[in-house]
Order: C-alpha cells, then structure tokens, then sequence
C-alpha cells in the first residue's frame, strides 16, 4: 500500500531530474560556427546592431510625434472653487436715489428729505460659494512654416538613423570577421609551437643520454633546457590567449561568453581566398562608403535647420475651438437639476512676425556657417576615404608578396633545422648550431605568422572600405 502511493512521488520526481538534465544539456550545447554563419549570427544579436535597431525605433517614434503637432489637439479641464469669503467690490451708492425716490413717489416722504448725492460707494458681494467649471477645447494647426520644413528634417532624421545602423553593422560583420581569423592564426601558431615542443623536448632527452656518456658539454644541455622552457611558457601563453580572443569572439557575435563555440572553417581556404581575390582592382565608389552617407546626411540635414529657422518669418495660423460649463452653488449640489450656463467660442488664432531685432536673422547666420563647416567636413572625408582605400590596397599587395617570402622563408628555415638535428645526431654539428638553427626557425615562424593576421586584416579592412563584406 505505501509503496502503491510511493510510485507517484517517485514517477515526478524522475520527470523533473529529467527535465532539468535536458535543460543543462541544452544550456551548456555547443555551438558550431563557419565564419559567414558568425558573421549572420552578429548581423541579428550583436549588443552594437541590438542598440542601432532601438535608435532607429527611437527616431522614428520621434518622427512621429512631430507629425502629431499638425493634428488636432484637444484637451479637457475641470475645476472646482470654494470661497470661504465670497470677494467683496465697491460700487457707487444708486440704491438709496431710487428707494427714496420711490419713497417720495408714492407720498411716503417729502420730496425735500431726498438725500443729496454725495458720491459714497457701497460693498457688494457677487458670486456663490461653491463654483465649478467643466470645459473641452481644441486647436488644429493651419499653417506653421517651420512645421512644414520640420517633417522633412524628421524623415531625414530616420534615413540618416539607418545608415548609422548600416555602418554599425558593416563594423560588426568587420570585427568578428577579424576575431574569427585572430582565433584561427592563434591555434595555428599553437600548432607549431606544439610541433616544435615536443621535437625539442624529444632532442632535449637525447642529449641528456649522450651527456651521461661524456659526449657533451653540460652547457649545451643547460641551453637546450632553456629553449624548451621558453617553448612550453609560449605554448601555455598561447593557449591562455586563444582562451580570451574566442571570448572576444563571442563578444562581437553577442553569445554568452560562458557559452562553447567551434569554429569549423580552415584558415589556409581563407588565405587563398583572401590572396587570389581580385578585391585590389575592384572600383571604390566614396558614395557607398557609409561614414561618406553619414556626414552628406549631416550636411543635409543642416541646410534643413537654415530652412527651418528661415521659415520663422512667415506667420502661423491655428483654428480653435471650446466649450465649457459653469455652475454656482451655495451648496455643493453640482450633481442636481440646476442649471449650468454653457459658453461655447471658434476662432483664428494668426501670429505674424514682424520684428525680433537681428534675433531670427544672427540665427540663421550662424546655421549658414555651422552649414558650410559641414560642406567642408564631407570634402575632407572624401579625400581621407580614398587615401584609406589606396593605402589598403597598397599594403594588402605588399602583404601578399610578403606571405609567400615568409612563407618559403619558413620552410627553408625547416629545412635547415632538420638537416642540423641531422648532423648534430651524427655529430657533425655541435649543440650551438641546433641552437642557432632553432631560433632561426622560431623566428621565420613568427614573421609567416604574423604577416598572415596582417593579410587577412587588411583584406578585411579594405572589403569593409568597399562594402562588400
């Protein structure tokens, strides 16, 4: 029986161990990734494109509630007001003339005991004690120049908010692309660095033997024993930055850094891709190059504030419209049949500007100026573009040729490595050779290595130029 009513306990509890063993193995799932499918990736969850999709949303919810003050506006208001003491005026005194003349008319007083006029004035007091006031007004804009000129500024405002979207994406795709090669040449020189190691480290314990023996100075064992030990701290080193440049990488995509990526393309394709493209003879038009758009944007969209504050000399109309409801009460009784007393008005509101003291025209100066600065800006970015391009150009050909140099470099220092660890086997070649043989080698390796990331950095650079990424 106890266990008859074990079993559902039990059955839940499996489920829920169950559920929670697929949810970590869907948390802690690696991630594969070729390098356009990292690039697409950032395109969509980058933090940068993330936060230039809410500008562009922001401007044009901005856009939109410029439009919104050529619309009618209407508004409702309410109010309420006790007097404690209703106000007291002063009036000139008609009321005693004409009861004493009343008075005299009907024989009830000499028309000699009419009092003269003396100029007194008497307290009076007007109004209730409780008053109310309900009431709904509306305007709708007829004409407003700087209205006009305005919507046009505000569209701009939203296309110049795109193409700074635009851009951030061009960097983004530019900076994960330069990460995802940074990941690569640094497992590709931990490679080496490995291979190197463990022939060293392999060289190292062969001599140790022939030491025993008395066939080699200590000292070319103690400078083995250094080179390897540089060798392994590289190697570790190595190994650490590979660590921090894929969470760099990660960074750039927007992926949890605590998440596992694998980069699944090759970085010797991506060298051929990168020397047998033809990108060098390929056109550079400065219209397409987004921070040439931004500033022309700029520049546009200033010569719209020269037009927005010429338009403040011409008038502006408004149509207005309101009603509204008034009680007054002794008591406070306002929800009762007593009347209320409605006053209802249209008109025409016209503002005509006719003279504000050099205040609009010093103003329209100064945007001419910040206008023509801006003029200025846009040459000197044209002509700073189209030297990047050319430099970019120049360097990624001077890097091409400078990969196959260090490339055959590389392997002729192999080659002379190999045939020393050869003779040094046989005893034609003494300790400090291998030596010198080895950091020639380490040397060659990290000129090729280097000159790769320079390649495919400037390859990237100048596709980003050209937009064409």
């Amino acid at each position: 029986m106890k266990m008859n009513k074990l079993k559902p306990l039990m059955s839940i509890l499996l489920m829920l161990f169950f559920t929670a063993s697929v949810f970590s193995q869907n948390k802690n799932e690696i991630k594969s990734f070729t390098l356009k499918e990292a690039v697409d990736y950032s395109v969509n969850n980058s933090y940068k494109t993330r936060s230039a999709d809410l500008d562009i949303k922001s401007t044009i919810a901005q856009r939109r509630g410029f439009i919104s003050i050529g619309l009618p506006q209407v508004n409702a208001s309410a109010s309420y007001q006790y007097y404690a003491n209703i106000p007291t005026q002063f009036m000139p005194d008609f009321l005693t003339p004409v009861i004493e003349g009343t008075m005299a008319k009907h024989g009830l007083i000499a028309p000699s005991q009419i009092s003269a006029p003396n100029g007194d004035m008497i307290p009076i007091q007007f109004g209730a004690k409780n008053n109310m006031t309900v009431g709904t007004s509306a305007s709708q804009l007829l004409f407003d120049g700087t209205f006009v000129v305005g919507l046009k500024a505000a569209a701009l405002l939203v296309d110049l908010s795109k193409t700074s979207k635009d851009k951030t994406v061009n960097e983004t795709k530019a900076s994960v692309i330069q990460a995802y090669y940074l990941v690569l040449i640094a497992k590709e020189n931990l490679r080496i660095l490995d291979s190197t190691y463990s022939n060293m480290n392999q060289i190292l314990e062969q001599s140790k033997q022939i030491q025993k023996n008395g066939f080699m100075d200590e000292t070319d064992i103690e400078q083995m024993t250094l080179n390897v030990s540089n060798l392994k701290s590289k190697k570790e080193s190595t190994e650490r930055n590979i660590l921090l440049i894929t969470d760099l990488l990660k960074f750039q995509m927007g992926i949890d850094i605590n998440d596992s990526i694998i980069l699944t393309d090759n970085l010797t394709s991506m060298i051929d891709q990168a020397v047998a493209s033809n990108i060098i003879d390929k056109q550079f038009d400065v219209n397409s190059h987004y921070d040439y758009q931004l500033m022309k944007g700029a520049e546009t969209l200033q010569s719209q504030a020269v037009k927005v504050d010429k338009a403040k000399y011409y008038p502006s109309m408004n149509l207005i419209f309101s009603t509204s409801s008034n009680a007054q009460r002794d008591k406070f009784n306002f929800f009762d049949s007593e009347k209320w007393y409605n006053t209802t008005l249209v008109g025409v509101n016209l503002s005509v500007p006719i003279w504000s003291s050099g205040i609009r025209y010093y103003k329209i100066q100064q945007d001419k100026f910040i206008l023509e600065k801006q003029r200025i800006a846009v040459k000197q970015v044209e002509q700073g573009l189209k030297i990047d391009v050319q430099n970019s150009k120049l360097s990624l050909k001077m890097y091409t040729d400078q990969f196959y140099t260090d490339k055959k470099n590389m392997e002729l220092s192999n080659k002379i490595y190999g045939k020393t660890l050869v003779k040094y086997r046989e005893g034609l070649a003494s300790a400090m050779d291998l030596n010198q043989a080895y950091l020639q080698m380490l040397s060659q390796e990290g000129s090729y290595i280097n000159t790769m990331l320079q390649l495919l950095n400037t390859y990237t650079n100048l596709n980003k130029a050209l937009n064409t990424l």
